[in-house]
């Protein structure tokens, strides 16, 4: 039977700096494991500032970028455009990889689907939610602290 957990603070206060992730609200997202899965995402807060690192693939579960403190490092597949609120990240044939919203300078939202080694969907924004659809993922962060952790064979809370 399928968990649906809505409006959650997960180690962030409401009125603080957070990512909306799966219709909660969190100051960290991991997907993947870095070194372990080919994808990998890290969305954090530091310095006041949204900061999003990773390797994003393609459908074919092959390297379109790697992400570095929200600059490309890598690429000759993508992009990346400013928007008034945040950036996104276009393949070369000017698809949408990923993008960043940020509202009122408090909530980033994240868009695009972000696929795993095979190809596989593992996360997708439905409706304006950024919903994860596969482990392995930790959903917010303090110290050695981890609010949610789901692992390879287990979905998001709100994935149904």
């Amino acid at each position: 039977m399928p968990v649906f957990m809505r409006g959650n603070y997960i180690f962030v206060e409401p009125g603080r700096k957070c990512f909306e992730v799966s219709s909660n609200f969190t100051n960290y997202l991991e997907l993947g494991i870095q070194g372990i899965t080919k994808y990998y995402l890290e969305a954090k807060i530091v310095s006041d500032e949204f900061k999003i690192s990773g390797i994003l693939l393609d459908k074919n579960g092959e390297v379109l970028c790697r992400l570095k403190d929200n600059f490309i490092e890598k690429s000759e597949d993508c992009n990346k455009e400013m928007t008034q609120y945040g950036y996104r990240i276009k393949d070369k044939d000017g698809n949408l990889v990923f993008e960043i919203q940020v509202e009122n300078d408090l909530v980033c939202y994240l868009k695009g689907t972000i696929y795993g080694d095979s190809g596989e969907i593992v996360t997708q924004d439905r409706e304006g939610e950024f919903i994860i659809l596969k482990g392995p993922a930790i959903i917010g962060k303090s110290g050695n602290a981890i609010g949610i952790k789901l692992d390879q064979s287990q979905t998001s809370p709100n994935s149904g």
